[in-house]
């Protein structure tokens, strides 16, 4: 018995779709930018379901189709005369991360840390974040972000270096990058 298109579709899409997730919410810094970033390559998937059963790299196929679409959908919306307004994403908050062993001071230190890289991303170009965002992160190796997005090994690492180079000079010199803490049950009226 044949299975039908949803369910090879499913069967194919599945196992790669929290990574396919993960990595939306990182290119984008938005919850919602990454929810309809890994609807459109689930849609770009499913029309070519055929060729999909067919590639040995599923998860690798996918990640370059959003990471071409991610690059589509910026360069249009910075073309479009259109203004966009603020999504007020609410993606500031990095993914939970398994934190029994850590201790509130830890926790504290590793969410400042966290929030200032992520706040310093976004004064970023979205290409340059993205592909921090898949090196860094996600920990895509070289020769995967030279398959995903055409540029050659050399210019990757160039502009990786580059922007590393930019986040540690903004971070090292921007106060606008310390996020702002409120003591609770503080008397304290600052």
């Amino acid at each position: 018995m044949k299975q039908t298109p949803q369910k090879r579709f499913e069967v194919l899409l599945g196992p790669h779709f929290d990574a396919l997730y993960a990595a939306a919410r990182r290119m984008t810094l938005s919850t919602v930018e990454a929810e309809d970033l890994v609807q459109e390559v689930a849609l770009k998937a499913f029309e070519r379901l055929d060729e999909l059963e067919r590639i040995e790299y599923p998860k690798a196929w996918l990640l370059k189709v959003m990471y071409h679409q991610f690059v589509d959908n910026k360069r249009s919306a910075t073309r479009s005369p259109v203004d966009q307004a603020g999504t007020g994403a609410d993606s500031v908050e990095p993914d939970e991360h398994s934190r029994s062993d850590w201790l509130p001071d830890e926790m504290l230190d590793r969410e400042i840390r966290i929030t200032r890289i992520l706040m310093a991303m976004r004064r970023l170009d979205d290409e340059s974040a993205a592909l921090v965002a898949l090196r860094d992160i996600e920990g895509l190796s070289i020769a995967e972000l030279e398959n995903l997005t055409g540029s050659p090994a050399g210019t990757i690492k160039a502009k990786l270096h580059r922007t590393r180079a930019r986040l540690g000079r903004m971070l090292a010199s921007d106060p606008a990058l310390t996020p702002e803490l409120k003591a609770v049950g503080s008397s304290d009226a600052a």
